[in-house]
């Protein structure tokens, strides 16, 4: 009986986890939700398939997202999931962890500047205070992502005399090109950042 607990629980923090992630594969999991080793982590979500609370679609590896019947078990309204967003989302997973998971990240955190929506970051949390945003450079065009430094940094100069403190910008990139741009483009905006 109290096996059956322990792994009722465990299944609802990973359906609670999955709710707030939408996509993740198998290693971000068993990271995030401490499930062990590997066979470990494959042989628990293979039964929370089998019990089809989780779907799976395979990519390069098996990525899972919630069933209707895992949002049902949690108490979730049914959504819909975009999967031309999966890289972006387990770029940005991948990132979560490499920062040690942040208590207070935020996901697409609208920011207000002057009363007004001003920027959506992927993500927003802080660290001893200060705060930091992400960006992951994934589909956008680099036209975008410069415009994007330039709104960081009037945003950043406000925040600044705000709260007294330079906030970071944080971008995440697969390509080596791209990182040299945005690191050139920070470097000329004179704001704080970290490309990963």
């Amino acid at each position: 009986m109290i096996h059956q607990e322990k792994r009722s629980q465990r299944e609802e923090r990973i359906l609670l986890r999955l709710a707030d992630l939408n996509f993740a594969t198998r290693k971000q999991l068993q990271v995030i939700e401490n499930l062990g080793g590997e066979r470990n982590a494959r042989r628990i979500l293979y039964q929370m398939e089998k019990d089809k609370s989780i779907k799976s679609v395979r990519q390069e590896q098996k990525i899972y997202y919630l069933s209707n019947k895992g949002r049902d078990r949690i108490g979730i309204s049914p959504g819909e999931l975009k999967r031309d967003k999966i890289k972006h989302t387990l770029m940005l997973n991948d990132l979560f962890i490499q920062l040690g998971q942040p208590k207070d990240w935020r996901k697409e955190f609208p920011v207000n500047r002057n009363g007004e929506l001003y920027i959506i970051p992927d993500a927003l949390y802080t660290e001893s205070g200060i705060f930091h945003f992400v960006e992951i450079d994934n589909v956008q065009t680099m036209k975008t992502n410069l415009e994007k430094v330039k709104k960081y940094k009037d945003l950043f100069s406000d925040m600044e005399k705000q709260f007294h403190h330079k906030p970071v910008l944080i971008w995440y990139s697969l390509s080596p090109i791209r990182k040299e741009k945005l690191k050139i483009a920070c470097k000329k905006a004179n704001i704080k950042f970290e490309i990963y």
